[in-house]
């Protein structure tokens, strides 16, 4: 049926136009009434029943009259019946909410900064908001110095190992031999300086004898006294000279001394250590994401000099953010671990989630004595780090008969009536029974929640309720 209704002419001035009527004697007595549980849902059912009311009246006087010859469905029927419609008292979840405010923030905010200090940034290769995994690299940094220092320490490391495989190789028989050959030099060498001192010394002493006489000048006796000692001194740099021969020839056919090894074995090492460090060095010139995310800030810009102190980028973890909702501290005891929560946002009406409570900050702000509880958010391409939300956090559930809100009638003393059918009834023609009922819950689906006066499945009247009375008969309409 048609939202909007019209009274025909002829039925304009019956008492069904009047809006509610008073109850019947044999109907619940208004003292006997329940309160309404809250003054704001008595003022919502209030301006739902004054605007069908006016509706009505609007849609009745303001019309202009058609010329289509199908009639326009009216709550006065050709006989002088109402039209309704009805729908059943169905069990149905109510939620108790705890409505909130709150801000998002990343549940871990992973800040990234470069291990390498005094390179300058030489590219960056994200921007904020872009995924990205972990390994990524970020931003990368001027590493000329390094490779050229990388490359050096590579050439060390070759000429040592040269030298340790030289050594541990051992002499070569070219080398062994001429190394006997300098021996038999050398001795030949000493026989022959040997010779020259025999001979000297034989001069010696047949110019002594004759110095004695007198058959030679002194001056010739001392100079064959100098060559002896000439000849003498001869023999013996070359007796060295053969001990030295002797000596590398004992070395060659030994081979190297382990000592000499060892030492080159270590040079070896310091230059592949040093070449490991440089690389090191390099690898830390590319920026890396240490975990997967999303960029929530880039700090990096070209030419800037990295440094560890310095942050360079920081990263929502895994993308994970979480709702902060400020709570009363007298309705924290209301609050929950894991319970759901709907989260809605005023500057953005297509954003709805549901989260769930996953920390209660056991600290209370003793100023403004605000608890802080930390929410659990789906991955959303909605949300961002700083964005205001709203959280009804759902506090309990339970079964209990609903109601469209619009089939309840706030009454002027607060207390709230439906028209129900009478189940004996079942042509189209039927009577109503005004029924006081408690109301419980306002439902986001514009149902209410009945507490108390009706059952399961009782018919009650919902379009054309506020223009009925007690016992008023009516036609029900699909």
């Amino acid at each position: 049926m048609d939202d909007n209704f019209q009274l025909s002419d002829s039925d304009s001035n019956q008492p069904n136009d009047q809006g509610p009527r008073p109850l019947a004697a044999d109907s619940p007595s208004s003292s006997s009434l329940p309160t309404a549980p809250a003054q704001g849902i008595t003022r919502i059912l209030l301006g739902v029943g004054l605007g069908v009311a006016l509706t009505l009246g609007a849609t009745h006087w303001l019309k202009p009259q058609s010329s289509d010859p199908t009639p326009a469905i009216s709550p006065v029927s050709s006989v002088g019946l109402p039209h309704v419609t009805v729908t059943a008292a169905v069990m149905a979840p109510i939620q108790q909410l705890l409505e909130a405010t709150g801000t998002v923030a990343a549940a871990e905010l992973l800040a990234v900064r470069s291990p390498s200090s005094g390179l300058q940034i030489q590219q960056v290769l994200v921007e904020e908001g872009d995924l990205v995994r972990q390994g990524q690299v970020l931003a990368i940094l001027d590493s000329t110095v390094l490779q050229a220092q990388f490359r050096e320490a590579q050439a060390q490391v070759r000429e040592a190992e040269a030298q340790l495989a030289e050594l541990r190789a051992g002499s070569r028989v070219e080398e062994i031999d001429r190394a006997r050959a300098e021996v038999r030099r050398a001795e030949a060498e000493v026989k022959r300086a040997e010779s020259d001192l025999n001979l000297a010394t034989e001069r010696v002493q047949r110019n002594q004898t004759l110095a004695n006489e007198g058959a030679i000048a002194s001056d010739r006796l001392d100079e064959v006294m100098n060559q002896s000692r000439s000849s003498q001194s001869g023999l013996e740099q070359a007796q060295a000279e053969l001990q030295q021969a002797i000596q590398q020839l004992a070395e060659l056919e030994a081979g190297p001394r382990l000592e000499t090894i060892a030492q080159a074995q270590a040079q070896l090492d310091a230059s592949r250590e040093r070449v490991r460090t440089l690389q090191a060095q390099l690898e830390d010139t590319q920026v890396l994401a240490p975990r997967s995310g999303k960029i929530a800030e880039r700090l990096a810009r070209v030419g800037d000099v990295a440094s560890p102190s310095n942050q360079l980028f920081s990263i929502i973890d895994n993308q994970q953010l979480e709702l902060l909702l400020e709570i009363p501290e007298t309705q924290l005891p209301q609050i929950r671990l894991q319970q759901g929560v709907r989260i809605t946002s005023d500057a953005n009406p297509d954003l709805r989630l549901s989260g769930r409570v996953q920390e209660i900050n056991p600290l209370i702000d003793p100023a403004s004595r605000i608890a802080t509880v930390k929410v659990s958010l789906p991955a959303s391409d909605l949300l961002r780090p700083g964005m205001f939300l709203r959280g009804a956090i759902i506090t309990s559930a339970h079964q209990g008969l609903t109601l469209p809100a619009e089939a309840v009638l706030p009454q002027p003393d607060g207390s709230h009536l439906v028209y129900t059918l009478n189940s004996d009834q079942t042509n189209s023609d039927q009577t109503v029974t005004a029924k006081s009922v408690e109301i419980g819950e306002l439902l986001p689906n514009q149902h209410i929640e009945i507490k108390q006066g009706l059952l399961e499945n009782d018919q009650v009247v919902v379009k054309g309720a506020a223009y009925l009375g007690q016992g008023d008969r009516v036609e029900v309409v699909k």
